[in-house]
């Protein structure tokens, strides 16, 4: 197995650990919330019926002491002997200040004797208790026996918004009913309680009478309406749980202080879209990691690739080194050569007489300019090694008639080429192809082309008259 499909099992190992990994984190998750819903469902309950006996408690404390006021019970025991214009002023006046100090909405107190109805403001009406749907609440009221009995009302004072109201009951000393009075109290808390649990949980939330019909709800339309017929209310007052599937879940808490129901149902959408948000960040994490380990993984293999080549690249001439040169030769030494392929060997003429004379500069600058003569005019059709000090191989796929137009640009390129300590560059080649000799193997063909440089060394020598001993 090569290294690249070394590298993409290996990744595929990755990206498959990591998707395991990834899947049975969320099958977990998914046991563990459907475990929780119940839990959570209690802790809402717990919650908002905290909260609504917190804000009940003071009007709660605030009507039976009014119930209690010796002042308020002498009043309402003189009521005839007061007179209507006085005892109007006078509850008025006390009325008025239970609320602006207390910042109610309402201050009342009802007369059993006269049936009048007093307000912060006055006598309000004379109640018609067999008429008036209106007034039925005060009969309700006393017919319960309770010292106090709570209504909520969602318009009555400040439309749109929820008001409860503490009716109490008033007995003078030995126990005679006198009325009723109480307070109006905004439970401004409790709505915007109920209306953000709702949205953030994706619960429903109601008050719900004895009888199975919702008195408070955040959607006016549902009022007074009959909850669903499989929600049933239990006769514990404690928290009660109704599961109706893996996701449905009802959790029921009696109120003392309303004698009702708060009735809290969850779907377990909010719980779905959380696993949703996970999925979708499992998601994001999965590819983002994949992108990771791509982008490393090409890094990584770009590096290795620039290392591989460093490995075979002869750093004074940038051309390919000996040991990119021998491996060839190994590989093709292995196989049938393809009748096209050319081997050339090349030597530099003169080096010697420019390190002796110009200095090792000199002879560098005539290695590099021939090297860069070789791959302009060799480079395009194969490969073009440095194998020595100023020996240069090259294996090359061209025609035989090509390869000799070839090698005469190349004498034509070194001849025209000047450098800035040297003027003039000689190359030495010798050529020998599978077309010229179909039988030789790359051993012979390198050493036929061998044999050729050096005749043709031979010949530079004795043509130019130079001593080459001395070059």
């Amino acid at each position: 197995m090569n290294r690249r499909n070394v590298s993409k099992l290996a990744f595929a190992i990755v990206v498959m650990c990591f998707v395991l990994s990834t899947f049975v984190s969320l099958w977990s998750l998914r046991l563990m919330a459907a475990q929780n819903l119940r839990e959570l469902s209690k802790t809402l309950t717990a919650r908002i019926y905290d909260a609504i006996v917190s804000e009940l408690s003071e009007p709660i404390v605030v009507s039976k002491t009014m119930a209690n006021d010796l002042f308020l019970i002498d009043i309402m025991e003189r009521e005839d002997e007061i007179g209507a214009v006085k005892m109007e002023s006078v509850l008025a006046e006390y009325l008025s200040r239970v609320k602006l100090k207390l910042g109610y909405e309402a201050a009342f107190v009802v007369s059993e004797k006269s049936r009048k109805y007093y307000s912060y403001g006055g006598l309000n009406k004379l109640m018609d208790l067999e008429r008036s749907e209106r007034d039925q609440w005060y009969n309700h009221f006393i017919q319960s026996g309770k010292d106090y009995l709570l209504d909520v009302d969602q318009d009555e004072v400040a439309e749109g918004m929820w008001t409860v109201f503490v009716d109490t009951r008033m007995v003078d000393q030995s126990g005679k009913l006198m009325g009723a009075c109480g307070v109006g109290a905004r439970m401004t808390g409790t709505r915007e309680l109920f209306a953000s649990l709702e949205r953030e949980y994706n619960v429903k939330i109601d008050l719900v009478d004895t009888h199975g019909v919702i008195q408070v709800d955040t959607d006016e339309d549902n009022l007074e309406t009959p909850l669903a017929e499989e929600i049933g209310l239990p006769a514990s007052k404690d928290y009660e749980f109704q599961q109706f599937s893996r996701d449905r879940i009802v959790v029921t808490k009696f109120v003392d202080a309303l004698d009702w129901y708060l009735v809290v149902e969850s779907d377990g959408t909010s719980q779905k879209g959380q696993f949703i948000n996970v999925i979708l960040l499992n998601v994001v994490l999965c590819l983002s990691v994949l992108v990771i380990l791509i982008l490393a993984m090409r890094i990584i293999a770009a590096r290795t690739r620039a290392l591989a080549n460093a490995s075979f690249i002869d750093q004074g001439t940038q051309l390919l080194n000996r040991r990119a040169f021998e491996e060839e030769k190994a590989r093709l030494g292995m196989q049938a050569l393809p009748e096209d392929l050319a081997y050339v060997t090349a030597d530099l003429n003169g080096l010697k007489t420019a390190n002796d004379t110009l200095g090792h500069a000199a002879g560098d600058e005539m290695i590099r300019g021939a090297a860069d003569c070789m791959k302009a005019c060799l480079g395009k059709y194969g490969k073009v090694y440095r194998i020595g000090g100023d020996e240069f191989a090259a294996i090359l796929r061209v025609s035989d008639d090509n390869l000799v137009t070839i090698m005469a640009k190349l004498d034509e390129t070194a001849a025209a080429w000047r450098g800035k300590l040297v003027s003039e560059l000689s190359i030495a080649c010798g050529w020998a192809t599978c077309r010229e000799f179909p039988s030789e193997n790359i051993a012979e063909l390198s050493r036929i082309s061998d044999e050729r440089m050096y005749a043709a060394k031979s010949e530079y020598y004795r043509r130019t008259g130079k001593d080459r001993r001395k070059t």
